[in-house]
């Protein structure tokens, strides 16, 4: 009789192992869940007719885990289930003396080892939450300096960036073009304002192109109208030029687009197009 029940119990013995490995493996995913499955486990095993084992170990793993994504009431209350009432239970309990002694002898690392997993996870979640933190800084400087760049020149923006208070520089030779959209105030009143913006947006963005084409310095824009320098804030002999070779591309390229139709439930007898064209 001793062989035939024996067997069965080595066999949950050994099938514990891959059971709460595969439980670990799903600590990224669902680290509570994983830890809760895997305390079931063990304390199934417990209960069973079984050799004890040390649940610091197989428990280790997803405890941490849990620890570190931020549950703690749980973590700690397994550590403590796990840990501290087998030794509770050796100091209570009425036991031989070399019982005692050897179930503390194996339950006082266990306990020590699930308290440094605990520590480990919380030096995870910290580490984490730095991170997370960095990231966050990282990508608001990033915000900022697209905004500072939206709004002044790269070369003074680092320069602002580098701590200079006051930037005034003189520029003795320069070319300004200011571009205006003719017929933009009675085509705005004819079509939908998405459409309005959005077509704007297209000119704007494709002026921008040839800005950063011919190496000139987009100054800003007021409404329909457009204003770019050359010669600043880097000087170069050929600016009026190239602010002229941009002038006729701008025109053309604006004279290949058809402005904006009317508002989409305009009548389609009533739907006409205006060109537009800079001025």
């Amino acid at each position: 009789m001793a062989p035939s029940q024996g067997a069965p119990r080595t066999l949950v013995t050994y099938a514990l192992a891959p059971v709460v490995g595969s439980l670990s493996l799903l600590r990224r995913r669902w680290p509570l869940g994983a830890l809760l499955a895997s305390a079931a486990s063990l304390q199934v095993y417990n209960l069973l007719d079984t050799p004890g084992i040390f649940a610091a170990v197989p428990l280790s793993v997803t405890l941490a885990a849990a620890w570190a994504s931020g549950h703690r009431l749980v973590p700690l209350a397994l550590a403590v289930w796990f840990g501290a009432s087998p030794v509770v239970f050796a100091l209570v309990a009425d036991l031989p003396e070399a019982m005692r002694t050897l179930i503390l002898e194996g339950a006082i690392p266990d306990a020590a080892l699930l308290a440094s997993v605990l520590l480990l996870g919380e030096a995870i979640r910290s580490r984490r939450r730095l991170a997370r933190a960095h990231d966050l800084l990282l990508a608001e400087q990033d915000r900022s300096e697209a905004l500072l760049l939206n709004v002044l020149p790269a070369t003074i923006a680092d320069r602002l960036k580098q701590g200079e208070k006051v930037i005034a520089d003189q520029f003795d030779d320069v070319t300004v073009m200011f571009a205006d959209l003719v017929g933009f105030t009675q085509a705005s009143q004819q079509v939908h304002p998405d459409e309005l913006v959005g077509t704007l947006d297209e000119l704007f963005s494709t002026f921008d192109r040839l800005a950063e084409l011919h190496g000139l310095e987009k100054i800003k824009t007021i409404g329909d109208a457009y204003m770019v320098a050359g010669g600043l804030p880097e000087p170069r002999p050929d600016h009026a030029e190239a602010v002229a070779d941009m002038a006729l591309e701008l025109r053309r390229a604006v004279s290949e687009r058809v402005g904006p139709r009317r508002a989409p439930h305009a009548r389609p007898d009533r739907d006409r197009q205006v060109p537009w064209s800079p001025g």
